[in-house]
Order: C-alpha cells, then sequence, then structure tokens
C-alpha cells in the first residue's frame, strides 16, 4: 500500500509515496490535529479540538505493522496512523 515515508528536510510534512508512484504530503501539523490516540481523543472531547503549537515538526518515524508511529516536536509520540487511515487523511487533506 506505502511505498516510502518521510518527513521533509524542515520535518515540517510528511512526504507518503503509495504504491503505483502516487504522493500525498501531509503538513505536521494537520497529521497531529488528527491523531486518533487516547490523549487526542480525550482532548478532541474536553475542548473541541487538538492544540497544534505553531512550528510544530516530526522528529522521529517508526513504521509498526501495517502503520507508522510519528512523534512530535510538542513531545506527543503516542500517534500511531495505520496505513489506510492515512489513506484517508491524504484524501480529505487533497480536497
Amino acid at each position: 500500500m506505502i511505498e516510502s515515508l518521510t518527513a521533509s528536510s524542515d520535518a515540517e510534512h510528511l512526504t507518503v509515496t503509495w504504491e503505483g508512484g502516487d504522493e500525498t504530503t501531509l503538513p505536521a501539523s494537520f497529521l497531529r490535529r488528527e491523531a486518533k490516540d487516547a490523549w487526542s481523543i480525550r482532548e478532541r472531547l474536553d475542548h473541541g479540538e487538538v492544540t497544534v503549537l505553531p512550528g510544530i515538526r516530526i522528529t522521529h518515524l517508526t513504521q509498526i505493522g501495517n502503520g507508522v508511529n510519528v512523534h512530535f516536536s510538542d513531545g506527543h509520540d503516542k500517534a500511531i496512523y495505520p496505513f489506510p487511515y492515512l489513506r484517508e487523511l491524504s484524501d480529505r487533506f487533497d480536497k
């Protein structure tokens, strides 16, 4: 489903290369806002949205099974994005 995942040189974007060669570039701020881990879900329930600091960056990527764990410069390291969810986010962001 995914050929590669890379953070941009400024670490402000994640580029996803899909099988077949299509590419999607997602801002770190968008990924952080759309995280579905327990902490982020709780913040959305309590405050209506996830607070994202200006200039947030991707600090680390780790492939985990059929997904990727993204660590962010605000210290958040629990965001796991299954590849189907990354596709959904890509489709939503491109509109």
